[in-house]
């Protein structure tokens, strides 16, 4: 797939690959790229068939890259991280996003 966003390329290699392939996150976070660009069907949270565009848009996506965090019903669990960050802090931007997200997924204690 060619990709003509360089942030969003540097986005995936430098970040969210490694990220992917950290054993802190594996098996904890499933991470999914929408390309914005691009109306190829996929299925949305609720099973539709939608497009890469429709749902970019159904979520706010102006800027790439962004990243977003969803829960298992496709709600956002925590702000969206817009463009490409700071370097020193980048990773760590996401890294409490999905911090932020597993915490509100979790079963609350009677």
């Amino acid at each position: 797939m060619e990709h003509s966003c360089p942030y969003c390329a540097i986005a995936r290699r430098d970040y969210l690959i490694p990220l992917q392939n950290d054993p802190k996150w594996r098996g904890r976070v499933l991470i999914r790229e929408i390309d914005v660009g691009r109306s190829t069907a996929l299925r949305d949270f609720d099973g539709k068939t939608t497009t890469h565009l429709s749902f970019a848009r159904s979520h706010g996506v102006r800027r790439v890259p962004t990243l977003i965090a969803f829960d298992a019903e496709g709600k956002a669990v925590a702000p969206p991280i817009v463009g490409l960050l700071a370097d020193d802090f980048y990773r760590l931007y996401i890294e409490q996003a999905l911090e932020a997200g597993l915490v509100k997924m979790r079963p609350r204690k009677p």
